[in-house]
């Protein structure tokens, strides 16, 4: 078949190679971006002062201290009193957790609590789970290990100061992919597809990931409804937690959509004006 006049054989190849590479530098991207989103969303919840208030929710759950606080207040000014060890361990704790001699015979109540639960956190931001002791109260709690408030409590055993590391590094090297890739699709668009492109990625990435994210946590308030105190409170972790990736999915869809939409009117005005280039993506 002769080539039309004008032009070469194999012509039309090109536009249509340039469309593919397209898509699939877009597809890459959108891979890259919702995984780099996701370990931004992990180093957050692992961060400093967000994991450890996550855990100090957890200490509570897990040993009830409200409960206990009376009879923990009484042990731990006994033990105080009749040793000279300074610091003094909080007795029949699961975490092994020391408080200076003077505070132990000072410290009450709320102040009490919120220092055994500072320190109990801390603790367990740096050793993880392991350094629950062998008398963990969580063992007597009836948890299933295929249910939602198990995965909540594995969950927590990622929040520590080693894994909060690794997921600076892998959002680090994610964030430098996504970047090389983002680079290559502008330099296959043109004029304001670029925006346009890069716009659409973010959404395609950002929008299913806050969707899965708000379903989860429907999912968690869903499952409070039949539970008892125990996985209820567990579950109110997995919602505070929840609050985080949709803040952040959120932002980032409405960041998309206006950047995208603004170009559009940009577009439109351009256009109308005859004053710039309206070319597509694709061309």
């Amino acid at each position: 078949m002769n080539a039309p006049a004008g032009g070469r054989p194999g012509s039309t190849v090109s536009p249509l190679l340039r469309a593919a590479s397209q898509w699939l530098i877009g597809a890459i991207l959108a891979v890259a971006l919702t995984l780099f989103f996701l370990a931004i969303t992990a180093v957050q919840l692992s961060s400093n002062g967000v994991g450890q208030r996550i855990l100090r929710g957890s200490v509570a759950v897990s040993t009830n201290i409200d409960a206990i606080l009376p009879d923990l207040q009484a042990a731990l000014r006994e033990q105080a009193r009749e040793r000279d060890a300074d610091p003094v361990r909080v007795p029949d704790f699961p975490i092994p957790v020391d408080i200076p001699r003077d505070d132990a015979l000072s410290l009450e109540g709320t102040a009490l609590r919120e220092r055994v639960l500072r320190e109990s956190a801390a603790r367990l931001y740096e050793d993880g789970m392991s350094a629950w002791a062998e008398a963990d109260l969580k063992g007597k709690q009836d948890i299933e290990l295929v249910s939602t408030a198990g995965l909540i409590e594995r969950g927590l055993g990622l929040i520590t100061a080693k894994n909060h590391d690794r997921m600076v590094i892998a959002a680090a090297v994610l964030g430098s992919l996504a970047a090389v890739f983002a680079v290559l699709l502008m330099a296959s668009a043109r004029s304001w597809g670029r925006l346009i492109a890069l716009s659409t990625v973010t959404i395609a990435a950002a929008l299913p990931s806050l969707a899965a994210a708000v379903a989860i946590r429907f999912g968690f308030r869903t499952a409070q409804e039949e539970a008892d105190p125990f996985v209820t409170g567990l579950l109110d972790l997995g919602v505070e937690a929840m609050s985080v990736p949709i803040r952040n999915y959120l932002a980032l869809t409405v960041l998309g959509f206006t950047v995208m939409l603004l170009t559009l009117a940009f577009m439109w005005a351009s256009a109308r004006n005859g004053t710039g280039s309206v070319d597509s993506p694709a061309t």
